[in-house]
Protein backbone atom coordinates (compact mmCIF):
# COMPACT_ATOMS: atom_id res chain seq x y z
CA UNK A 1 0.00 0.00 0.00
CA UNK A 2 1.31 3.43 -0.81
CA UNK A 3 3.01 4.95 2.24
CA UNK A 4 2.53 8.29 3.79
CA UNK A 5 5.76 9.43 2.13
CA UNK A 6 6.59 13.12 2.10
CA UNK A 7 7.11 14.75 -1.27
CA UNK A 8 10.21 16.79 -1.91
CA UNK A 9 9.34 17.99 -5.40
CA UNK A 10 10.54 21.35 -6.72
CA UNK A 11 12.41 22.43 -9.81
CA UNK A 12 15.90 20.96 -9.73
CA UNK A 13 15.31 19.01 -6.56
CA UNK A 14 16.73 15.53 -6.86
CA UNK A 15 16.00 11.94 -6.12
CA UNK A 16 18.23 10.42 -3.48
CA UNK A 17 19.94 6.67 -4.38
CA UNK A 18 20.05 3.07 -2.88
CA UNK A 19 22.98 0.65 -2.66
CA UNK A 20 21.41 -2.61 -3.74
CA UNK A 21 23.32 -5.24 -1.80
CA UNK A 22 22.66 -8.96 -2.15
CA UNK A 23 20.89 -10.64 0.74
CA UNK A 24 21.73 -14.13 1.98
CA UNK A 25 20.62 -16.71 -0.56
CA UNK A 26 19.85 -19.27 2.13
CA UNK A 27 16.25 -18.98 3.29
CA UNK A 28 15.99 -18.92 7.09
CA UNK A 29 13.88 -21.48 8.93
CA UNK A 30 12.69 -18.99 11.55
CA UNK A 31 12.27 -15.22 11.75
CA UNK A 32 11.16 -12.77 14.41
CA UNK A 33 7.80 -11.17 13.54
CA UNK A 34 8.34 -7.55 14.62
CA UNK A 35 5.31 -5.35 13.85
CA UNK A 36 6.99 -2.18 15.18
CA UNK A 37 6.39 1.20 13.56
CA UNK A 38 9.51 2.60 11.86
CA UNK A 39 10.45 5.77 10.09
CA UNK A 40 11.87 5.22 6.61
CA UNK A 41 13.98 7.54 4.49
CA UNK A 42 15.39 6.58 1.09
CA UNK A 43 17.74 8.24 -1.36
CA UNK A 44 17.61 7.27 -5.00
CA UNK A 45 20.30 6.88 -7.64
CA UNK A 46 19.35 9.59 -10.09
CA UNK A 47 16.75 12.32 -10.47
CA UNK A 48 13.11 11.31 -10.83
CA UNK A 49 11.15 13.49 -13.24
CA UNK A 50 7.73 14.13 -11.69
CA UNK A 51 6.61 16.73 -14.21
CA UNK A 52 7.60 19.15 -16.97
CA UNK A 53 7.46 22.93 -16.83
CA UNK A 54 7.89 25.62 -19.46
CA UNK A 55 10.51 28.35 -19.28
CA UNK A 56 10.04 31.87 -20.68
CA UNK A 57 12.72 32.50 -23.30
CA UNK A 58 13.32 34.87 -26.19
CA UNK A 59 11.97 32.08 -28.39
CA UNK A 60 8.78 31.83 -26.35
CA UNK A 61 7.78 29.30 -23.72
CA UNK A 62 9.88 26.14 -23.86
CA UNK A 63 10.31 22.88 -21.98
CA UNK A 64 13.75 21.72 -23.17
CA UNK A 65 13.39 18.28 -21.62
CA UNK A 66 9.92 17.80 -23.09
CA UNK A 67 11.12 18.82 -26.54
CA UNK A 68 13.82 16.14 -26.33
CA UNK A 69 11.33 13.42 -25.37
CA UNK A 70 11.89 13.20 -21.61
CA UNK A 71 8.68 12.59 -19.70
CA UNK A 72 7.31 12.14 -16.22
CA UNK A 73 8.57 8.94 -14.58
CA UNK A 74 11.98 9.01 -16.25
CA UNK A 75 15.02 8.82 -13.94
CA UNK A 76 17.89 11.08 -15.04
CA UNK A 77 21.24 9.50 -14.23
CA UNK A 78 23.80 11.46 -16.27
CA UNK A 79 24.11 14.98 -17.65
CA UNK A 80 27.02 14.84 -20.04
CA UNK A 81 29.71 12.74 -18.35
CA UNK A 82 28.55 13.66 -14.83
CA UNK A 83 26.54 11.20 -12.73
CA UNK A 84 23.87 13.38 -11.11
CA UNK A 85 22.16 12.65 -7.82
CA UNK A 86 21.85 16.19 -6.42
CA UNK A 87 20.49 19.51 -7.68
CA UNK A 88 23.94 21.04 -7.46
CA UNK A 89 25.49 18.30 -9.59
CA UNK A 90 22.84 18.76 -12.26
CA UNK A 91 23.22 22.54 -12.28
CA UNK A 92 27.01 22.30 -12.55
CA UNK A 93 26.74 19.76 -15.36
CA UNK A 94 24.41 22.03 -17.32
CA UNK A 95 26.74 25.01 -16.83
CA UNK A 96 29.68 22.98 -18.14
CA UNK A 97 27.79 21.59 -21.11
CA UNK A 98 27.16 24.76 -23.03
CA UNK A 99 24.33 24.98 -25.56
CA UNK A 100 23.59 21.24 -25.67
CA UNK A 101 23.93 18.38 -23.23
CA UNK A 102 23.45 14.63 -23.49
CA UNK A 103 20.99 13.39 -20.88
CA UNK A 104 21.00 9.72 -19.95
CA UNK A 105 17.95 8.35 -18.15
CA UNK A 106 16.08 5.19 -17.21
CA UNK A 107 12.57 4.50 -18.46
CA UNK A 108 10.87 1.30 -17.26
CA UNK A 109 14.29 -0.24 -16.64
CA UNK A 110 15.73 0.67 -20.06
CA UNK A 111 18.60 3.14 -20.39
CA UNK A 112 18.02 5.86 -22.96
CA UNK A 113 19.83 9.01 -24.07
CA UNK A 114 18.72 12.25 -25.71
CA UNK A 115 20.34 15.60 -26.52
CA UNK A 116 18.75 18.57 -24.75
CA UNK A 117 19.19 22.29 -25.43
CA UNK A 118 18.80 23.92 -21.98
CA UNK A 119 17.13 27.31 -21.59
CA UNK A 120 17.91 30.02 -19.03
CA UNK A 121 15.75 30.09 -15.92
CA UNK A 122 14.69 33.12 -13.90
CA UNK A 123 18.20 33.42 -12.45
CA UNK A 124 19.79 33.11 -15.88
CA UNK A 125 21.19 29.64 -15.17
CA UNK A 126 20.56 26.83 -17.70
CA UNK A 127 17.59 24.60 -16.86
CA UNK A 128 15.86 21.57 -18.39
CA UNK A 129 12.28 22.56 -17.57
CA UNK A 130 11.57 19.64 -15.25
CA UNK A 131 10.31 19.07 -11.73
CA UNK A 132 12.42 16.51 -9.88
CA UNK A 133 12.11 14.61 -6.62
CA UNK A 134 14.96 14.09 -4.21
CA UNK A 135 13.98 11.57 -1.61
CA UNK A 136 11.06 10.08 0.27
CA UNK A 137 10.34 9.55 3.94
CA UNK A 138 7.44 8.26 5.98
CA UNK A 139 6.14 5.80 8.55
CA UNK A 140 6.04 2.07 7.87
CA UNK A 141 6.13 -1.22 9.76
CA UNK A 142 9.00 -3.66 10.21
CA UNK A 143 7.77 -7.10 9.19
CA UNK A 144 10.56 -9.51 10.12
CA UNK A 145 14.02 -9.71 11.63
CA UNK A 146 16.64 -12.42 11.21
CA UNK A 147 18.65 -12.79 14.46
CA UNK A 148 21.34 -14.77 12.63
CA UNK A 149 22.21 -12.14 10.01
CA UNK A 150 20.85 -8.98 11.64
CA UNK A 151 18.77 -8.25 8.55
CA UNK A 152 15.18 -7.08 8.50
CA UNK A 153 12.37 -6.77 5.97
CA UNK A 154 9.69 -4.11 5.91
CA UNK A 155 6.83 -2.57 3.93
CA UNK A 156 5.85 -5.60 1.82
CA UNK A 157 6.01 -3.35 -1.25
CA UNK A 158 8.71 -1.17 -2.72
CA UNK A 159 9.25 2.51 -1.96
CA UNK A 160 7.75 4.16 -5.03
CA UNK A 161 7.11 7.76 -5.94
CA UNK A 162 3.57 8.81 -5.01
CA UNK A 163 2.99 10.69 -8.29
CA UNK A 164 4.62 8.46 -10.91
CA UNK A 165 4.48 5.11 -9.04
CA UNK A 166 8.08 4.50 -10.17
CA UNK A 167 10.13 2.24 -7.89
CA UNK A 168 13.08 4.29 -6.66
CA UNK A 169 16.51 2.87 -7.60
CA UNK A 170 17.94 3.01 -4.12
CA UNK A 171 21.40 4.36 -3.34
CA UNK A 172 21.11 4.55 0.44
CA UNK A 173 18.49 4.71 3.15
CA UNK A 174 17.93 4.62 6.88
CA UNK A 175 15.26 3.53 9.35
CA UNK A 176 14.46 4.83 12.83
CA UNK A 177 12.04 4.03 15.63
CA UNK A 178 8.76 5.80 14.87
CA UNK A 179 6.38 7.06 17.55
CA UNK A 180 2.73 6.80 16.54
CA UNK A 181 0.92 9.82 17.98
CA UNK A 182 -2.47 9.64 16.30
CA UNK A 183 -4.59 7.58 13.94
CA UNK A 184 -6.88 8.81 11.20
CA UNK A 185 -9.59 6.16 10.90
CA UNK A 186 -10.28 4.67 7.52
CA UNK A 187 -13.74 4.51 5.99
CA UNK A 188 -15.22 3.36 2.71
CA UNK A 189 -13.61 5.48 -0.02
CA UNK A 190 -11.15 7.19 2.35
CA UNK A 191 -8.01 5.35 3.52
CA UNK A 192 -6.85 6.17 7.05
CA UNK A 193 -3.28 6.61 8.22
CA UNK A 194 -0.92 6.51 11.18
CA UNK A 195 0.77 9.78 12.13
CA UNK A 196 3.74 10.52 14.34
CA UNK A 197 7.45 11.15 14.56
CA UNK A 198 9.73 9.10 12.34
CA UNK A 199 12.76 8.94 14.65
CA UNK A 200 15.17 9.48 11.77
CA UNK A 201 17.36 11.82 13.83
CA UNK A 202 18.68 8.67 15.53
CA UNK A 203 18.60 5.94 12.86
CA UNK A 204 19.08 2.38 14.04
CA UNK A 205 19.38 0.59 10.72
CA UNK A 206 20.38 0.92 7.07
CA UNK A 207 18.40 0.01 3.96
CA UNK A 208 20.26 -2.31 1.61
CA UNK A 209 17.66 -2.96 -1.09
CA UNK A 210 14.41 -1.50 -2.37
CA UNK A 211 12.40 -4.16 -4.21
CA UNK A 212 8.86 -4.63 -5.47
CA UNK A 213 8.29 -6.84 -2.41
CA UNK A 214 9.61 -4.39 0.18
CA UNK A 215 12.80 -3.01 1.62
CA UNK A 216 15.56 -5.13 3.12
CA UNK A 217 18.15 -3.76 5.51
CA UNK A 218 20.35 -4.43 8.50
CA UNK A 219 19.87 -3.25 12.08
CA UNK A 220 22.63 -1.96 14.29
CA UNK A 221 23.65 -4.38 17.09
CA UNK A 222 21.13 -4.27 19.92
CA UNK A 223 18.67 -2.14 17.94
CA UNK A 224 15.87 -4.70 17.67
CA UNK A 225 12.81 -3.24 19.45
CA UNK A 226 12.42 -4.68 22.96
CA UNK A 227 8.82 -5.50 22.11
CA UNK A 228 9.95 -8.11 19.56
CA UNK A 229 9.43 -11.69 20.67
CA UNK A 230 11.15 -14.93 19.78
CA UNK A 231 11.70 -16.33 16.28
CA UNK A 232 8.82 -18.37 14.85
CA UNK A 233 8.66 -20.89 11.97
CA UNK A 234 7.68 -19.70 8.51
CA UNK A 235 4.39 -20.53 6.80
CA UNK A 236 4.94 -20.93 3.05
CA UNK A 237 2.02 -19.90 0.86
CA UNK A 238 1.28 -23.49 -0.12
CA UNK A 239 0.44 -24.15 3.54
CA UNK A 240 -1.54 -20.94 4.16
CA UNK A 241 -5.24 -21.72 4.56
CA UNK A 242 -8.46 -19.75 4.53
CA UNK A 243 -9.30 -19.28 8.17
CA UNK A 244 -8.25 -17.55 11.35
CA UNK A 245 -5.03 -15.52 11.45
CA UNK A 246 -3.41 -12.72 13.40
CA UNK A 247 -2.05 -9.31 12.47
CA UNK A 248 0.83 -7.92 14.56
CA UNK A 249 0.67 -4.13 14.42
CA UNK A 250 1.81 -1.03 16.33
CA UNK A 251 -1.15 1.31 16.74
CA UNK A 252 -0.56 2.85 20.15
CA UNK A 253 3.11 2.59 21.07
CA UNK A 254 3.86 -1.13 20.91
CA UNK A 255 2.90 -4.03 18.65
CA UNK A 256 -0.20 -6.03 19.57
CA UNK A 257 -1.86 -9.03 18.00
CA UNK A 258 -5.26 -8.55 16.42
CA UNK A 259 -7.66 -11.17 15.09
CA UNK A 260 -8.13 -11.52 11.36
CA UNK A 261 -9.39 -14.02 8.79
CA UNK A 262 -7.74 -15.16 5.56
CA UNK A 263 -10.52 -15.03 2.96
CA UNK A 264 -8.65 -16.29 -0.08
CA UNK A 265 -5.21 -17.52 -1.15
CA UNK A 266 -4.33 -16.68 -4.75
CA UNK A 267 -2.27 -18.82 -7.15
CA UNK A 268 0.93 -17.36 -8.52
CA UNK A 269 2.46 -14.27 -6.99
CA UNK A 270 2.87 -10.59 -7.74
CA UNK A 271 2.51 -8.99 -4.32
CA UNK A 272 -1.12 -9.95 -3.76
CA UNK A 273 -0.84 -13.51 -2.49
CA UNK A 274 -3.86 -13.55 -0.20
CA UNK A 275 -6.93 -11.56 0.83
CA UNK A 276 -7.41 -10.93 4.54
CA UNK A 277 -10.07 -9.27 6.68
CA UNK A 278 -9.67 -7.60 10.07
CA UNK A 279 -12.18 -9.11 12.50
CA UNK A 280 -10.84 -7.80 15.83
CA UNK A 281 -13.34 -5.26 17.22
CA UNK A 282 -10.55 -3.42 19.08
CA UNK A 283 -8.62 -2.70 15.89
CA UNK A 284 -11.75 -1.77 13.95
CA UNK A 285 -12.76 0.72 16.65
CA UNK A 286 -9.28 2.29 16.63
CA UNK A 287 -8.52 2.43 12.91
CA UNK A 288 -11.59 1.31 10.99
CA UNK A 289 -9.50 -1.59 9.67
CA UNK A 290 -6.25 -1.34 7.72
CA UNK A 291 -4.69 2.13 7.40
CA UNK A 292 -1.57 3.55 5.80
CA UNK A 293 1.41 2.84 8.01
CA UNK A 294 0.15 -0.52 9.33
CA UNK A 295 -0.26 -2.22 5.98
CA UNK A 296 3.15 -3.87 6.31
CA UNK A 297 2.22 -5.59 9.56
CA UNK A 298 3.22 -9.25 9.93
CA UNK A 299 0.49 -11.82 9.32
CA UNK A 300 0.66 -15.03 11.34
CA UNK A 301 -1.33 -18.24 11.11
CA UNK A 302 -1.11 -20.97 13.74
CA UNK A 303 1.95 -19.29 15.23
CA UNK A 304 3.89 -19.16 11.95
CA UNK A 305 4.90 -16.08 9.96
CA UNK A 306 2.95 -16.12 6.69
CA UNK A 307 3.75 -12.68 5.26
CA UNK A 308 2.63 -9.07 5.55
CA UNK A 309 -0.23 -6.76 4.68
CA UNK A 310 0.40 -4.70 1.55
CA UNK A 311 -2.78 -2.99 0.32
CA UNK A 312 -6.13 -1.95 1.72
CA UNK A 313 -9.36 -2.15 -0.25
CA UNK A 314 -10.50 1.46 -0.45
CA UNK A 315 -14.13 0.36 -0.65
CA UNK A 316 -13.80 -1.70 2.55
CA UNK A 317 -10.94 -0.78 4.92
CA UNK A 318 -11.43 -3.97 6.94
CA UNK A 319 -10.09 -5.93 3.96
CA UNK A 320 -6.72 -5.91 2.29
CA UNK A 321 -4.16 -7.91 0.35
CA UNK A 322 -1.03 -9.55 1.68
CA UNK A 323 2.27 -10.79 0.32
CA UNK A 324 3.68 -14.18 1.27
CA UNK A 325 6.88 -14.40 3.29
CA UNK A 326 8.59 -16.42 0.56
CA UNK A 327 8.08 -13.60 -1.96
CA UNK A 328 9.53 -11.05 0.47
CA UNK A 329 12.63 -13.16 1.08
CA UNK A 330 13.11 -14.02 -2.59
CA UNK A 331 13.05 -10.35 -3.60
CA UNK A 332 15.81 -9.59 -1.15
CA UNK A 333 17.91 -12.49 -2.39
CA UNK A 334 17.81 -11.27 -5.98
CA UNK A 335 18.70 -7.65 -5.18
CA UNK A 336 21.56 -6.55 -7.40
CA UNK A 337 25.01 -5.84 -5.99
CA UNK A 338 26.42 -2.32 -6.36
CA UNK A 339 28.91 -1.68 -9.13
CA UNK A 340 32.56 -1.88 -8.12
Amino acid sequence: MAKNLKRGGAALLVLLTVLLTPVSAEEPEELVPVGAAIGVRVEADGLLVIGLTELSTAEGSRSPAGEAGIRSGDIITYAGAIHVTTARQLREALELAGEEVGIRFLREGREMQVTVRPAPGEDGQPELGVWLRSGLSGIGTMTWYDPVTGRFGALGHGVSDVDTEVLLPLKSGIVGKAEVSSVTRGSAGTPGELKGGMGLEQPFGSILANTEAGIVGVLEPGALPQTAGDPVPLCPKRELRCGRAEILSDIGGQPERYEAFVLRVYPGSGGRDFLIQVTDPRLISLTGGIVQGMSESPVLQEGRLAGALTHVLVSDPTRGYGIGIEAMLAAGETAAAPAA
